[in-house]
């Protein structure tokens, strides 16, 4: 009774339990537990009552579209316990089918090889094993790693060759048959391996989507500086020349009265005036630019900025580079020391010079709590990860385009980011 009763709702048990997986990482709906579980119960009685009535088919085309009506039957049900849209949710089946599949075949090998056991409990802890393993597996190194930011990026497109090959399988699965030959053994490994491709080919798929989107940001980050750059250029000269004239016209008038209020009034005025008329001269014009607009904001933001710079080392490079490295870099530093309470530690230390063969690049400041390090470089500290933390990538990107190395060390509370171009 209990081993017809299990005969029953075995398939559709593994399948609820292979689609709880692919959903342990991803976004879920309210009261997730008690929908899987309503879920789960609702679906082991339908299997139950369909395969009371419903015998399986003998014929392949009507066997597979039998066994594909159970993986049909899971998406509404991940559709209610899953945030997301209906491709998602089509998506998380076929590959919860892809891994009940693959363990299911695993079986299938160990049931030819080792064939029944005369202890059924003994046989059946042994399954169990296998499944777990299977399960476990898959789990490890496709179903924990595909969501992105607990969501299925898929497009449409992937589904209908998904849903193929796994077709495809299950053909292949109904026409091997139940006999301990050594070609059968083969076809049954060969299912598992088809099911370990898709995991892989989805996962390797979505490795170079994030890659590509990476790239993007880049790309865009370069965009919007080059054109932030040509902005900077145009409002900086503007200020010089109207402050230029603003001296003159306060030296003017200062000569027509004499008077100790205008003398105050004049001097605080042209006192002001001069913050905007110093400009730094490092022999680049591009880094005079980046260095003024950020000393700047650090004068008007209580941040002390230290700069020993030969510009004309940077020579060889583009001015829309140089905005885009040293304006990353600034940005970086600016918002690490913005976060300290010390007035004493807000500082900006920068370094340029030849060494050599080679243009030493460095920057360094305070920062407060602990660096987080992934695959050599600081994982942004912002809350929207997805929008932020592509100034460090745009940074490495420009030292590798000039084949250039770039390096950063957080050392007693002082972050410090070196970037080594070789001259050209």
């Amino acid at each position: 009774m209990i081993f017809a009763l299990w005969d029953r709702i075995s398939y559709i048990v593994q399948l609820v339990a292979a689609c709880g997986i692919f959903m342990v990482n991803v976004r879920k709906r309210p009261c997730f537990v008690w929908r899987l579980a309503g879920c789960t119960l609702a679906l082991i009685v339908l299997a139950y009552v369909f395969g009371s009535v419903v015998a399986i088919p003998s014929g392949t085309v009507w066997e597979v579209l039998y066994w594909a009506a159970f993986g049909v039957v899971c998406v509404p049900m991940v559709m209610l316990c899953m945030e997301g849209s209906l491709a998602e949710a089509i998506y998380c089946t076929i590959c919860a089918n892809a891994m009940q599949h693959a363990a299911y075949e695993c079986y299938m090998v160990y049931h030819m090889l080792a064939g029944s056991l005369d202890s059924a409990p003994l046989d059946g802890i042994i399954t169990t094993l296998i499944y777990a393993s299977v399960y476990a597996a898959f789990y490890v190194m496709f179903a924990r790693k595909l969501p992105s930011n607990g969501r299925y990026r898929i497009s449409r497109n992937d589904l209908f060759p998904m849903a193929c090959i796994l077709l495809f399988i299950w053909v292949l699965s109904i026409l091997e048959h139940d006999v301990s030959t050594m070609r059968d053994v083969i076809y049954h490994i060969s299912d598992a391996l088809c099911c370990y491709y898709i995991m892989w080919a989805q996962l390797n798929g979505h490795a170079k989507m994030r890659l590509q989107e990476e790239l993007d940001g880049v790309k865009y980050t370069l965009m919007q500086q080059e054109k932030q750059y040509r902005l900077t250029q145009e409002t900086i000269d503007i200020i010089n020349r109207k402050c230029h004239d603003l001296k003159h016209q306060i030296r003017a008038l200062r000569e027509m009265r004499e008077s100790p209020e205008r003398d105050e009034y004049f001097n605080e005025a042209e006192q002001a005036i001069m913050i905007y008329d110093t400009a730094v001269k490092t022999g680049n014009r591009a880094l005079d630019i980046v260095l003024m607009e950020k000393g700047l904001f650090c004068q008007s933001h209580g941040i002390q900025l230290t700069c020993m710079a030969d510009g004309t080392a940077l020579d060889f490079m583009r001015m829309e580079d140089i905005y885009a490295l040293f304006g990353n870099a600034m940005d970086n530093a600016i918002r690490a020391v913005s976060e300290l309470k010390d007035p004493a530690k807000r500082v900006i230390n920068v370094i340029i010079r030849g060494q050599g063969d080679l243009v030493m690049i460095q920057v360094q400041n305070y920062h407060q709590g602990r660096l987080r390090f992934r695959a050599g470089l600081p994982v942004t500290t912002q809350r929207d990860k997805a929008r932020h933390g592509f100034g460090m990538k745009s940074m490495l990107h420009t030292a590798e385009q000039y084949g250039g190395t770039l390096s950063v060390s957080d050392d007693a509370g002082i972050f410090s980011l070196q970037v080594l171009l070789p001259k050209r």
